[in-house]
């Protein structure tokens, strides 16, 4: 039994009856040359899945564990798998941040009550600056006059950074409560001592507790510069895969043309590299970006077959039905073909691989669907790759970007429950759960009266 069939056996937490029913008709077919160019496809040969398997840091990775995936990655001296992992985090802690700062803004700007402490208005300002959200982060510079250890210092950095507003901001963030020096020691650091401050409430003794919403860019942008320096030649590589993270006022990555290596696609949503760089361009092109990468992404082939005719005088829109239904098609496809490259055998982590492929289109579709400016059928798909979105196809980038964006909605629940399902993958994330707790509690009508937003 090969290694991958064996830790598909024991290490996968999903069912095939929580898998979607295969579709009534098949949509829009995938060029064989595309389908076998997937890195489902290609490591369905044992040759190709060699530099993979059998080596701890993959095994941990494809169970979920990536804190022990980063060690084994650095154990085994690889610098590719190590790029892959800080990249990852890179993203996911980017994600952290917006869903800090939508919670953050909710609670103490648009919920505000006369009780808050004052020094929340340097806790939106910063939430405000990383959203790029120009009503909030004018509060900067409110918060002056207080007493709590180091935070008018902090005021006063992000408000002088917000004069010019060029990014990164990095020098408030860097020095900001938790904020991880470059030369910080192990390759997961945290956030630091949490709460970052305690804000005394205005007419009570009573004291909130609070994080500070640079750090989780700091965490971010200490990943991303670890990423960049393990595997300098895949600094680009590192630019696809942050794209479709990236904060809203971040500039947008200009790469084309690149060839992800397999370390960056391997057990992600991606099949290709035409896939990744959809993901990077669709959200600043909408169907251009489809058209453009029609010749070298699956993903684009289906999106494409699933766009609405315009209506008269109206805009292109996406299919979510047919999305859906090209997601349980590309999955069978993606088997069938992983079976035939395998001499017509068919072996156990084939359904696994697959899954990577069905979740991948939903979340491309959902990323269109947004750039079409239609919040509805981005919504749908984007819940859709949610439910599938566990086992081998656990994504803590994708989780996080889902609570960023219920915090943004006001969903505190889902967006609690899934903050609680990375804590101990995202080492700091409970910086970000403190402004999630206090939006909870804002939002209960059975929180007691006065109580302080901790």
């Amino acid at each position: 039994m090969n290694l991958l069939l064996l830790m598909a056996l024991t290490g996968c937490s999903g069912d095939d009856a929580a898998a979607p029913a295969e579709p009534s008709a098949t949509q829009t077919t995938v060029p064989a040359e595309l389908l076998g160019a997937t890195w489902q496809v290609r490591m369905a040969k044992a040759e190709n899945r060699a530099p993979f398997e059998g080596r701890e840091s993959w095994k941990n990775w494809f169970q979920g564990r990536r804190s022990a995936a980063m060690d084994a990655f650095v154990a085994e001296k690889d610098p590719l798998g190590r790029a892959r992992a800080h990249a990852e985090l890179a993203a996911a802690y980017r994600q952290a941040t917006r869903m800090a700062a939508h919670a953050t803004v909710q609670v103490y700007g648009a919920d505000a009550q006369e009780s808050d402490p004052a020094e929340t208005s340097y806790l939106v300002g910063v939430a405000g600056a990383l959203l790029g959200e120009a009503t909030w982060s004018a509060r900067l510079g409110n918060a002056s006059a207080s007493k709590v250890a180091g935070l008018a210092a902090q005021d006063k950095a992000w408000k002088s950074w917000a004069t010019k507003a060029v990014w990164p901001p990095d020098a408030p963030a860097s020095s900001g409560p938790g904020a991880p020096p470059s030369d910080a020691a192990g390759s997961m650091p945290s956030a630091g001592s949490v709460p970052h401050y305690e804000l005394p409430e205005k007419g009570t003794s009573l004291r909130v507790q609070a994080g500070d919403p640079g750090t989780l860019w700091s965490l971010s942008r200490w990943h991303e510069a670890r990423a960049r320096e393990a595997a300098p030649e895949a600094s680009t590589a590192v630019d696809v895969w942050l794209a479709p993270w990236r904060l809203p006022p971040e500039p947008a990555s200009a790469a084309s043309d690149v060839k992800v290596p397999d370390a960056f696609l391997f057990m992600s949503p991606s099949t290709s590299s035409g896939d990744a760089l959809l993901a990077a361009e669709v959200g600043r092109d909408g169907i251009a970006a489809v058209d453009r990468h029609a010749a070298d992404s699956v993903y684009a082939v289906l999106l494409k077959g699933c766009m609405k005719a315009p209506s008269s005088g109206g805009a292109s829109a996406l299919d979510v039905d047919c999305v859906l239904d090209a997601s349980a098609s590309l999955g069978k496809a993606v088997e069938e073909a992983m079976q035939a490259a395998n001499g017509g055998a068919e072996e156990g982590f084939h359904r696994l691989f697959a899954d990577f492929a069905r979740v991948g289109l939903l979340r491309a579709g959902d990323r269109l669907a947004a750039a079409l400016s239609d919040s509805d059928a981005s919504g749908r798909l984007r819940i859709n790759a949610l439910d599938r979105t566990s086992g081998t196809t656990w994504d803590p980038v994708f989780l996080a970007s889902v609570a960023a964006w219920d915090a943004g909605n006001r969903n505190s629940v889902r967006a609690e429950e899934l903050v609680h399902g990375l804590l101990s993958e995202l080492p700091g994330l409970d910086a970000a759960q403190l402004p999630l707790d206090a939006l909870h509690v804002r939002l209960s009508r059975n929180a007691a009266p006065g109580r302080p937003m901790h």
